[in-house]
């Protein structure tokens, strides 16, 4: 009995020891998939990819304030913060995909120094298969830390 109960903790210990990060999200369409994208393209730090999935006349808005408006705008925007951020990361937490809308709740580092993350919700809404419209809620102190 002394041997099962050992073969079990140490089953555990190494089960529990899975460094793999398991998805809490699945990928119900193709828009689902332009944001998965533009996700991992965060992570590679590669504004060019990031805006792919994103439309000529896009427009992006925090706090109902238009804060980007154009592909070209957005692609300068993203390019500056990833120089200023080299270490930023993202993971996804949720995604949903309704219509013609994409929910995406990630979460963000800017450094390795950046324990807790920072919680970031995403609507984005499509038109012919391309990102039109971002409405961003954040931290209001977001970019001051």
């Amino acid at each position: 009995m002394k041997k099962i109960i050992q073969l079990m903790f140490i089953f555990i210990a190494v089960a529990g020891c899975n460094r793999e990060q398991k998805s809490t999200y699945e990928i119900a369409g193709e828009q689902s998939r332009i944001i998965k994208e533009m996700i991992d393209a965060v992570n590679k730090k590669d504004a060019e990819k990031y805006v792919e999935g994103f439309a000529e006349n896009v427009q992006v808005f925090v706090d109902s304030r238009m804060k980007v408006n154009g592909r070209d705008q957005l692609i300068k925007n993203r390019s500056g913060h990833f120089k200023n951020h080299p270490g930023v990361r993202s993971e996804i937490q949720h995604l949903v995909e309704i219509d013609n809308k994409v929910i995406l709740h990630d979460k963000v580092w800017f450094d390795k120094s950046d324990k807790a993350g920072h919680n970031i919700v995403e609507i984005f809404t499509f038109e012919n298969g391309k990102v039109v419209r971002v409405d961003v809620i954040q931290p209001d102190n977001l970019f001051e830390k």
